[in-house]
Formats: structure tokens, C-alpha cells, sequence
């Protein structure tokens, strides 16, 4: 709490308070600096993503130019569809495939793709 009353009168109409030497001029100064300084960030900004954009739509444009000119390979005869079992086999199994129709080689086929155990001894 004040002691003393403040008597208005007795400052007048001049300002009590003061400001430091070119206070307003450096004010000025650092905020057209932080506004130069943010320009600068957005132009960095777009060129990483216009680069960014670049790269992309060249790595999609290299994969296409690939892959449409790419060798056609040979099907291998054991993908679904084109199951082939040689005829010379003394072994049971190769015996038990002979006798399987399309159908169901290609169902023993996309069973052992999916089998977890057939390789755990690897």
C-alpha cells in the first residue's frame, strides 16, 4: 500500500516515463530481420519440397521406363497354374504328384508356399 497519495497535478501533461536511446529504431531493425529471416525459411521450405517433388515424379518415371522394358523371363513351370511333373520319378511322392489332377496341384502348391515348417530345419 501507498503511504502517499499521488498528486496528478504535479506531473502535468509531460510523460513520466522515457524510453532508452533508439529504442524504436532498433526495434524496427531486428523486426524487418526476423521478417527477412522467415522469408528466407519459406523460400528453403519450398525448395525441399519442390526438390522433393522432382526426385519423386523421376524415381516414378525411372520405374516405369524399368519395368515396361524389362526382358520377358521364361514362366517358371512350377508357378500355379502351369504345374508340369516329369515322368521319369521312382520316388513315392513324385509317384503320389503324378496322379494329381491340375486342381489340386496347385492347391498342394499354395499350401507349401504357406507352410511355416517346411523350411524351419534350414
Amino acid at each position: 500500500m501507498m503511504e502517499k497519495e499521488f498528486d496528478f497535478g504535479q506531473v502535468g501533461k509531460r510523460m513520466p516515463y522515457r524510453t532508452p536511446e533508439g529504442f524504436f529504431e532498433r526495434m524496427q531493425e531486428e523486426a524487418l530481420q526476423r521478417v527477412a529471416a522467415e522469408k528466407r525459411k519459406k523460400k528453403i521450405y519450398r525448395l525441399k519440397v519442390g526438390f522433393a517433388a522432382v526426385l519423386s515424379a523421376a524415381a516414378v518415371l525411372c520405374g516405369a521406363v524399368f519395368f515396361l522394358n524389362a526382358p520377358q523371363t521364361e514362366q517358371d513351370p512350377f508357378q500355379a497354374g502351369n504345374l508340369m511333373v516329369e515322368a521319369e520319378c521312382n520316388d513315392p511322392f513324385c509317384l503320389y504328384l503324378q496322379q494329381l489332377s491340375d486342381e489340386d496341384l496347385n492347391s498342394l502348391a499354395d499350401f507349401m508356399e504357406n507352410d511355416i515348417f517346411m523350411y524351419a530345419d534350414q
